[in-house]
């Protein structure tokens, strides 16, 4: 894909419009600190968050290995966006998604994530370490379903990669390599393992946080 293409108005296919946010100043805080300090605008993606580079690196990556064949079926069990991630590349790329919620999940994602044309299946509110928990259940119903592959974004290293392949060179390139300092979130760990991994191979004096 060149990048022309890329940045132009026409892209090869959906899941191309995943990843190349851009940078924004947040002046406010920039000003109070006196450092120059940068939003990525992660939000731009198609499903609204980070979670949709995971969810394409996840899916390229199980193509890739033959995980995932055509006409399969991908599983997941989450409580945040990556459902609605693998959702929308499931059905760029010809798959049907099957997600399971906790029954706690807020009405606002179970709509989203049934309007992106998952299936959604609920599972009590249980920890880990418990066989009915959302992501146990998900892993059985994968195991059960021909065809089917189970996404595992807390143990895919897929996930970190994806972040290592663009999240990461996208804010080297974009501050040209000025970059000091990351600051990120937690919930799986992948952004912030792959980005970091990458920036500090370029420069391992940048602080991580």
């Amino acid at each position: 894909m060149d990048q022309d293409h890329a940045f132009g108005f026409v892209t090869a296919d959906f899941c191309d419009t995943i990843g190349r946010t851009p940078l924004i100043r947040l002046r406010a805080l920039s000003e109070a600190t006196g450092c120059e300090i940068l939003g990525k605008a992660e939000f731009l993606n198609p499903g609204g968050s980070v979670k949709d580079r995971a969810a394409l690196g996840i899916v390229l990556d199980a193509e890739k290995s033959g995980a995932l064949n055509p006409g399969g079926t991908i599983v997941e069990g989450t409580a945040g966006n990556t459902g609605i991630g693998l959702a929308l590349v499931g059905n760029a790329r010809g798959y049907r998604t099957i997600i399971v919620v906790p029954e706690n999940i807020s009405q606002e994602k179970i709509d989203g994530l049934r309007a992106m044309g998952a299936e959604l299946k609920t599972a009590p509110e249980k920890p880990y370490s418990d066989p009915e928990n959302y992501i146990r259940v998900s892993q059985r119903i994968a195991e059960q379903t021909e065809n089917a592959f189970w996404a595992n974004q807390f143990d895919n290293v897929a996930n970190r990669n994806a972040h290592y392949q663009t999240t990461g060179p996208e804010l080297w390139g974009q501050t040209r390599g000025a970059i000091t300092g990351f600051v990120a979130s937690i919930g799986t760990g992948g952004t912030l393992a792959g980005v970091s991994l990458f920036l500090k191979e370029q420069n391992s004096k940048i602080d991580v946080v």
